[in-house]
């Protein structure tokens, strides 16, 4: 028997690491927010089955400062690097795929051979050559493009929060601290320009963006992208 409706819901916090629970699914002529609209049962197309998002890809400044930061912090394994020319080449980095609990350990070799059927990889670009008016490509974090953040899941958020000041990782948000209200994530939260938004819609903003992230991390790699990380559990409490 498959599971209802409600509690399909019930399950919608703690995927997001948020509080409170959101309202039931609204109907066609309703809208008390915040609200959640499952997706429907409907099957792909068949003609997409295997279809599956492999890698994401980041421009780095500084290949060796990227690879350590999240070989190092996070624990990604360097999978190879291949040098196309003396100034371009592309680094592949990801996580054991063989389970998620880090019994699966796998080699180097293990990894590459399984390269395209795994997910969550990152790549890496390098251009040694790359700048804009003589300076490093700017970050995410000054709203240069739609990229948004890369999400991390992490079992212990408090422990890595730790990590993360023990090696002087730039943090916008910690646990169960407010967004911020300047910065890269702060007013309208690094979404858009909200300067048309009525002083009423912009609090609602504010209130639902602060419960949605309350137990979430903010941070920046070291070319200023952002990474928001969440436990892989139930949401956490700091007393």
């Amino acid at each position: 028997m498959l599971p209802g409706r409600a509690f399909v819901l019930s399950l919608i916090p703690a995927a997001l690491s948020c509080a409170p629970p959101p309202q039931k699914e609204a109907s066609n002529t309703t809208s008390t927010y915040p609200f959640v609209k499952l997706g429907s049962d409907d099957p792909s197309d068949p003609a997409t089955i295997g279809y599956y998002i492999n890698h994401f890809s980041l421009n780095t400044n500084n290949l060796t400062r990227s690879m350590d930061f999240y070989t190092r912090i996070f624990g990604l394994r360097h999978m190879f690097t291949y040098y196309l020319t003396e100034h371009l080449s592309v680094t592949y980095l990801g996580h054991s795929q063989g389970g998620r609990n880090g019994s699966a350990y796998q080699t180097t070799e293990e990894l590459i051979r399984n390269q395209q059927n795994s997910g969550g990889l990152i790549e890496l670009v390098y251009f040694n050559m790359t700048s804009i008016g003589g300076k490093p490509i700017p970050g995410p974090d000054k709203r240069t493009s739609t990229f948004s953040h890369v999400g991390i899941v992490v079992p212990d958020p408090v422990a890595t929060q730790a990590r993360l000041e023990e090696f002087g990782v730039t943090i916008y948000k910690k646990l169960g601290a407010p967004m911020p209200m300047d910065g890269p994530i702060g007013s309208p939260f690094s979404l858009g320009d909200a300067t048309n938004l009525s002083p009423e819609a912009f609090k609602a903003i504010q209130e639902q963006m602060g419960l949605l992230n309350r137990m979430t991390i903010f941070a920046a790699d070291p070319d200023g992208n952002m990474l928001e990380i969440q436990s892989s559990t139930q949401p956490i409490s700091l007393g």
